[in-house]
């Protein structure tokens, strides 16, 4: 496990290798690999029934392994009688919540496609995700429907009532005509649909993935895809215990994150997940404290908001032994303050994509622990991956910077309807560009510098924003940061400007006051070329995706309403 082993097989490509060892690659569904009906017929080894698998952490009430799949058989034979069959698309939408898990199972039981969608998107975004996945049944948050009506004169398709099911344990009285999870369960059990050898690489799975530009794509994630990378995460990541380990639930699992790490492989290993519907700071503390949860996986905001918080130091955490960050780059220094905010707990990062189901770095928790620097890492490549890092049409070793190019079992199937799109991304060879610029040192740690097409360009030099992100946290009074370019006509060049976050209410007397301050503060830490000629704007917010990653093209819109004012100030 001491370096990244790069094999050659031609003068042009150096090709990366996983330090950990490969793990059984099985060809069957993603229900019957978590709960297999044949003894052997899984990798993982036989867990009890009995053993809880999600735990609401709001009310209490625990699903066991049990209560999953029995539920999961009452719910496939309820969607079948609704008219759905093997191969159609259920969309999924709303928050964390027993009853999502419940319906997901019963879908994968049932032989469809999952296509999860975001519980905070407006009407013109979810009727984008329904007409394009061509789903033809709705599972959804009661609280959505009025979205959903609001959303009908732009979908291609009429749901009648018997295809929207609430994703309620009772009849909900606002919406009698709708059945519930609740009421499917009512059904007799019935049988989970096999994908056994060619059929596991049926599409399980379509999360819509937005990229930097553009309308979100539907990204095809099959059974095959799926047990590959919760193999490989059980053989390279965080190494969970069933009996111990509780897991923390607040990741939205309508995101591939979410769903990957934080609810599917705790069901791999028989550990429990507490569910929150969102991360919102109080619930979260009281639920590591009430229900002694050992691992958490969050995002960069949420490091963030503890790191400010002020409630911390009233509950007891001394049971959180590790603490998983992922989505975006978390800078080192953020990341060693909150491992110290928590004493005893280990900080681990890793990094993915929608595309690679998803993650493709991460490492155990004692290599974290005892490697000194690795926690401003996302870690070691996983097994079953292969890199390789390429820069300006060439590959590069050990200590350069380039974009990653990853393939192996876990590579998405395609973009939905996008051939176009799916040849761009993925290469001859099974070549998957990941668009993120990274560097690997000889020990084989991997770290994420920035995006290829988010690099601004200063007068010819590069200039990554997430390393002035990483920089701008550091300031006592900024608690969340963004950076982009803004194109300057009569330089002919990308000026960097950032956003912030102040850590308290300010005038415009002193949010300017506080921009100008900011960027002497930069400008004494950085290179020339990565100054902030672009300014530095106090905003209330930085706009984020469900999974913390910072949306540059909104940050960009808000630049370009500036500009007029701007141009009237010159």
């Amino acid at each position: 496990m001491s370096s990244p082993s790069p094999s050659s097989p031609s003068p042009q490509a150096i090709i990366f290798e996983s330090p950990y060892p490969q793990p059984f690659l099985p060809n069957s569904s993603v229900f019957h690999y978590l709960f297999p009906d044949i003894v052997g017929a899984s990798p993982l080894p036989p867990l009890d029934p009995a053993l809880p698998a999600y735990i609401d952490g709001l009310d209490g009430r625990v699903l066991s392994r049990a209560d999953v799949v029995d539920g999961a058989l009452r719910l496939a034979t309820g969607v079948r009688g609704l008219g759905a069959k093997r191969g159609d698309v259920a969309l999924l939408w709303g928050l964390n919540s027993l009853e999502w898990a419940r319906a997901i199972y019963g879908c994968f039981a049932a032989g469809l496609t999952v296509s999860p969608a975001n519980g905070g998107y407006s009407a013109r975004e979810i009727a984008h995700q329904i007409n394009d996945s061509g789903a033809s049944i709705l599972f959804i948050c009661p609280t959505l429907l009025p979205v959903l009506e609001e959303a009908r004169p732009l979908l291609k398709r009429a749901f009648p009532a018997e295809r929207v099911v609430l994703l309620a344990r009772e009849t909900v009285p606002a919406a009698r005509a709708h059945l519930t999870v609740g009421d499917l369960l009512t059904s007799e059990p019935g049988h989970a649909e096999r994908f056994d050898g060619v059929d596991a690489h049926s599409t399980a799975i379509m999360c819509y993935s937005s990229g930097t530009t553009g309308l979100a794509k539907g990204v095809e994630t099959t059974h095959h895809n799926l047990t590959s990378e919760l193999q490989a995460l059980n053989a390279g990541s965080r190494q969970l215990v069933s009996g111990v380990d509780v897991i923390l639930g607040v990741l939205p699992f309508s995101h591939i994150y979410g769903l990957g790490m934080n609810f599917l492989q705790p069901a791999a290993k028989g550990c429990p997940v507490v569910v929150l519907p969102r991360f919102n700071e109080i619930p979260a503390l009281e639920a590591i404290q009430k229900y002694k949860i050992t691992h958490a996986l969050i995002v960069p905001p949420i490091v963030v908001t503890f790191l400010n918080s002020k409630h911390v130091p009233n509950y007891d955490l001394s049971s959180l032994k590790t603490v998983v960050s992922g989505a975006a780059p978390l800078g080192g220094e953020i990341a060693a303050a909150f491992a110290k905010l928590i004493p005893g707990v280990v900080m681990l990062q890793a990094y993915g994509n929608t595309e690679t189901s998803p993650v493709v770095m991460t490492a155990h928790a004692d290599e974290f622990a005892s490697t000194p620097g690795s926690v401003a890492t996302c870690g070691k490549l996983l097994p079953t991956y292969q890199a390789r890092i390429v820069a300006e049409g060439r590959d590069v070793g050990v200590g350069e910077r380039g974009e990653l190019w990853v393939r192996g079992p876990t590579i998405m199937k395609g973009y939905l309807n996008n051939p176009g799109a799916t040849a761009a991304a993925v290469l001859p060879g099974g070549w998957y560009r990941t668009g993120d610029v990274v560097v690997v040192n000889a020990d084989g740690w991997y770290a994420v510098v920035d995006r290829v097409k988010e690099l601004i360009k200063y007068k010819g030099f590069q200039v990554p924003p997430a390393e002035l992100e990483a920089l701008l946290l550091q300031h006592p009074q900024v608690v969340d940061a963004g950076v982009i370019g803004i194109y300057d006509s009569a330089q002919a060049t990308e000026l960097p400007r950032a956003y912030v976050v102040a850590s308290e209410k300010l005038d415009a007397r002193r949010q300017a006051a506080l921009g100008k301050h900011v960027a002497e503060w930069v400008a004494a830490k950085v290179a020339n070329h990565k100054k902030l000629r672009g300014g530095v704007r106090v905003v209330d917010a930085i706009p984020k995706s469900a999974a913390g990653k910072i949306l540059r093209k909104e940050l960009r819109l808000l630049a370009e309403a500036e500009a007029p004012k701007a141009e009237a100030r010159l």
